[in-house]
């Protein structure tokens, strides 16, 4: 027994096996052992593979170098005594499998079995694929259990996360994908499929270039090169193609994969949809290019008003008043087109709010019920305005027979708003020796913002205007209003 060539590998576990008292054991001395023992454990000590062999009774345990540091700060006190001593944390799980072996000459084997183990201190579950076979004399009776064992606690560790981080992935909504250094897509989750609208079955295997726009690819080519270098690519923006053709604004996260030996095999992707993102920031973008320009529109405005109302006062209250009242004529221009978000607004409820200072009864309003632009409705109200403030001073609105006609009509065949003021019942009106800021505004307007033509005749029964103006939309640079005041 033992006449091999002693290894370094060998040598620990071979002279502690030689050197043992195993008379003091419930085998007794080597010499009084079966043959057949002494053969399997001739066989098992030198062997590569972890090999724990319990014998006799009592399942004396015997192993080799191999299986040593299976069993931690056991060995080597586990060594030529009965399994239950040193293995007593599981040995309610142990014994049976022992006790099958022995007592029915089976062999048992397992794929990554489970034990419960206190080999440095500390609860562990461990997994082994075990081999349990039985050591028999000659009359067929089972003298030892010969366990082959390989540890896979690490195997199945790391096969525990990936089935994890599988998981995780599977469910995530984000797009997740990943790539070989080939560029070719091996993984494709359900939040990739949602993202880019191709199937696992449709894209895995291809290029990962159907997903980028042909003006991008040297984008994927670099991101490639900078994965072989084992960089990562944080999280940045950029476009990728749905499998419809329409594209994509990303966000994009790659970072480099490794196989089990540490090399870089792949990448994986990680992007997230930012199209309503982007787009909303479009949006904003031209809100507030609109509102910039709405605000000079307002304030020129304002200015225009402010200038020509106090430039020749006489009178400071009277002229507040009178610049308190057309502001008061904004704002309610500007109220109305809020509650329709500045898209549009009624023609009616504009020409309305315009003269609702004044007694309803003395208007006649008619026409069909359009929207018009903001532009529109601004100018329309502040010229509206001025003709009421004047027909309250001088004209039929002074009166309390006197009426105003206000009605509009729109050509079908060039989209042309003609809107109408006609006032009756009042004093004969005198035609003005000089034109006054009313008319200019007015004027200034009409021509202006409204980019029309005016027909402001004073009659003698009343005053009568025509404004014509297209039904455009949207504002203009050239819709300032004071240099024409």
């Amino acid at each position: 027994m033992y006449n091999h060539p002693a290894t370094s590998d060998q040598s620990s576990m071979v002279e502690i096996i030689r050197n043992h008292d195993w008379a003091s054991t419930s085998l007794g001395p080597m010499s009084f052992w079966p043959s057949q023992l002494k053969c399997a454990v001739d066989i098992a000590i030198p062997s590569g593979a972890q090999i724990v062999m319990f014998c006799g009774d009592d399942f004396t345990a015997i192993y080799n170098d191999a299986y040593a540091p299976s069993i931690g700060t056991k060995h080597p006190r586990a060594l030529g005594r009965p399994a239950k001593e040193n293995w007593a944390e599981l040995w309610y799980d142990l014994e049976p499998l022992l006790l099958k072996v022995r007592d029915s000459g089976e062999t048992v084997v397992a794929k990554d079995r489970s034990f419960y183990i206190e080999r440095h201190g500390v609860p562990e579950t461990v997994y082994f694929d075990i081999s349990y076979s039985p050591v028999s004399d000659e009359n067929g009776h089972v003298l030892a259990v010969l366990c082959i064992v390989n540890e896979t606690t690490e195997r199945v560790g790391y096969e525990a996360k990936l089935k994890r981080l599988a998981s995780i992935i599977s469910s995530s909504e984000d797009a997740i994908l990943g790539i070989d250094l080939a560029m070719t897509v091996t993984d494709w989750n359900s939040g990739a499929e949602e993202l880019y609208g191709f199937s696992a079955e449709e894209i895995v295997g291809r290029s990962v270039t159907l997903l980028i726009p042909d003006d991008r690819v040297d984008e994927e080519t670099h991101i490639v090169a900078r994965i072989k270098a084992g960089e990562r690519v944080e999280t940045h923006e950029t476009v990728r193609r749905h499998s419809s053709g329409r594209l994509l604004d990303v966000s994009l996260t790659v970072s480099p994969i490794y196989d089990a030996d540490g090399r870089i095999v792949g990448a994986s992707k990680i992007a997230r949809d930012i199209t309503p993102r982007k787009e909303a920031e479009r949006v904003q973008e031209l809100l507030i290019g609109e509102l910039n320009h709405r605000v000079k529109n307002v304030l020129a405005t304002v200015a225009a008003i402010a200038r020509q109302t106090f430039s020749d006062a006489n009178d400071i209250d009277i002229a507040r008043a009178t610049f308190d009242a057309r502001l008061q004529s904004l704002a309610r221009a500007h109220d109305l087109l809020t509650r329709g978000r500045w898209e549009a607004a009624s023609l009616r409820t504009a020409v309305s709010e315009a003269l609702s200072p004044y007694p309803p009864e003395q208007f006649d309003i008619s026409g069909p019920d359009i929207d018009v632009s903001p532009k529109a409705v601004v100018a329309l109200t502040l010229i509206l305005h001025e003709l009421a403030t004047n027909a309250a001073k001088y004209g039929a609105l002074g009166a309390s027979s006197g009426k105003v006609a206000v009605s509009w009509d729109v050509s079908d065949t060039n989209a042309q708003l003609t809107l109408s003021w006609k006032e009756t019942g009042g004093p004969q009106v005198t035609p003005p020796t000089r034109r006054g800021f009313g008319s200019r505004l007015i004027e200034a307007l009409s021509s202006g913002q409204l980019r029309g033509h005016l027909d402001l005749n004073y009659d003698v029964y009343g005053v009568h205007c025509i404004i014509g103006a297209p039904l455009d939309s949207g504002w203009s640079d050239h819709d300032h209003i004071q240099s024409r005041l």
